[in-house]
């Protein structure tokens, strides 16, 4: 089901959707510089979910077969939009867990996804 029309997406609205879909008190504010960890606790799979359940709700596609999520957020080498489940910022040393090469996890925002929305339903993607 599509939300709104290409042209009617406001924050608003997004913010209305977010705050329905992760159950999120109306009493907290989502602004797009909220980040979905941090201020919401989306993480892992959780936040997988989440932007499979926007790209139903809102009729994009916000990840190819070649690229994931890459390019549509602009994920350098290494670099992610969610930490694994049970790993977090207060977490195990990632060293142990990964090596030299730590993943950098982006603090992922609300006003990223939306334009990321907004992006893709004006390309017709």
């Amino acid at each position: 089901m599509v939300f709104m029309l290409h042209d009617d997406l406001t924050f608003g609205d997004f913010a209305a959707f977010v705050h329905e879909y992760l159950s999120v008190s109306d009493r907290k504010p989502i602004r797009p510089d909220t980040r979905f960890e941090r201020d919401l606790g989306v993480t892992g799979d959780d936040g997988n979910d989440l932007l499979e359940a926007t790209e139903r709700r809102f009729g994009v596609s916000l990840c190819s077969e070649e690229t994931g999520v890459r390019e549509t957020f602009n994920l350098r080498p290494n670099e992610y939009l969610f930490h694994s489940e049970g790993i977090g910022p207060e977490g195990v040393a990632p060293s142990l867990l990964f090596g030299p090469t730590v993943p950098i996890v982006r603090g992922f925002t609300v006003g990223e996804l939306f334009n990321a929305v907004r992006n893709a339903r004006n390309t017709g993607q």
